[in-house]
């Protein structure tokens, strides 16, 4: 297919979603399960409650009072039999209700007088079975309690807990290698003037794991075609991520080196500000490689483009439906493209941070998420698309 050259900010990311190769799935431990997505639909094992529950403190009764107490149940077993006309068992929130029960008095409306439960329910308070958890009250056996493509959170993780689950069924989590490319960075220490320290891989690592992927390698790579052709050649990750080097300066040698590598460009360019030189390609065995910008904002954008689609594609991650606030001032117009704006909260709205530069972390840093400025006017006090700071999911 033709390479999208300089496509629209939506059709990229329709593209990088559909080149994406799905993976395979893998049991996991509940304990091991945060942040990894669903492969199939988590399905109670038993109904909850698995039977009917006391959901007060008291006692169950039988009948009108006074009622003979034969004792209490032990949280953790079940009722030795029914109870009989005019008797009470001590019950805990939680414990199995006997048949026979007519009602469940509250521990503080009772008092127990010469063994026999007396009860003073305050005005209004009848003998009734309300303060009884009905077996399947929350679910019964077999009902989806988390869908496929769920990202798994500690909620989600302890439903399936409780409905009877020791390991889910999770997608493969994709593998990623950063290649940063530049003569002039370091990847450590303080950079002294005319270098450059690498601040676009620790941004990255976590926009990978927010996104469902892990970083294996981060390696440095000067700028020469034969070595970035090495590189990717080399590497067996599921996507290898470059930053620098996909314009076409002296310096700039992605597109030749993913040629010599034989690899398909499918995405030559955004339409986006900043992020316009974010490349896609597809290599002879189907990974990708994407190709993003030297500059940090600009990387983030790539990434948003072209690496986060491709990650929940791999992972049959369910889409996350578009979020939208109110603009609280008015931005400038442009009509080249879409633009990806770090912004805060303010009380009139959503607003840029103070630092937008396309080599700027700054404002990311201190941002709540990212405007999507479609091209034309954006006035304040319209709705706004926004997307969240995946960084901060990791």
């Amino acid at each position: 297919m033709a390479a999208l050259v300089r496509g629209d900010w939506d059709a990229v990311r329709r593209v990088s979603t559909s080149r994406a190769k799905p993976l395979a799935s893998e049991m996991c431990d509940l304990a091991d399960a945060h942040g990894r997505v669903l492969a199939s639909d988590v399905r109670s094992l038993i109904d909850l409650p698995a039977a009917d529950v006391s959901a007060m403190d008291g006692w169950a009764v039988s009948g009108e009072g006074p009622w003979q107490v034969r004792g209490r149940l032990v949280n953790g077993t079940t009722p030795d039999g029914p109870l009989g006309a005019q008797e009470a068992i001590g019950i805990g929130t939680g414990g199995v209700v006997p048949a026979g029960a007519t009602a469940i008095i509250r521990r503080e409306h009772g008092d127990i007088i010469d063994g026999q439960l007396q009860w003073a329910p305050p005005t209004g308070v009848a003998l009734s079975l309300k303060d009884v958890r009905p077996r399947g009250d929350e679910a019964h056996r077999g009902d989806v309690m988390v869908h496929a493509g769920a990202r798994l959170d500690s909620m989600s993780i302890a439903l399936a807990a409780s409905t009877g689950h020791d390991e889910l069924e999770v997608a493969i989590v994709p593998t990623i290698d950063l290649l940063v490319t530049g003569d002039e960075v370091d990847l450590s220490g303080r950079p002294v003037p005319g270098r450059v320290r690498d601040s676009v891989s620790p941004a990255l690592t976590g926009m990978v794991r927010g996104a469902g992927g892990s970083v294996e390698n981060v390696l440095a790579v000067p700028d020469d075609v034969e070595a970035l052709a090495a590189q990717l050649l080399a590497s067996t990750a599921d996507i290898v991520i470059t930053t620098g080097g996909t314009a076409v300066g002296e310096a700039d040698h992605l597109h030749e080196a993913l040629r010599r590598v034989r690899a398909e460009i499918i995405v030559d360019r955004v339409a986006v500000r900043p992020g316009g030189p974010t490349v896609l390609a597809i290599l002879p065995d189907g990974r990708l490689v994407a190709g993003l910008p030297g500059n940090p904002l600009a990387a983030v954008v790539g990434f948003l483009a072209v690496v986060e689609p491709a990650l929940r594609a791999m992972t049959l991650e369910t889409e996350r439906p578009n979020t939208r606030e109110l603009l609280g001032t008015d931005l400038d117009r442009f009509d080249g493209g879409t633009r990806i704006v770090p912004f805060i909260r303010s009380d009139a709205g959503v607003v840029p941070t103070s630092w937008t530069g396309s080599s700027m972390l700054r404002g990311l840093a201190s941002s709540d998420g990212l405007l999507v400025v479609r091209p034309g006017a954006a006035t304040a006090g319209t709705s706004i698309e926004t997307l969240p700071a995946v960084w901060r999911h990791a």
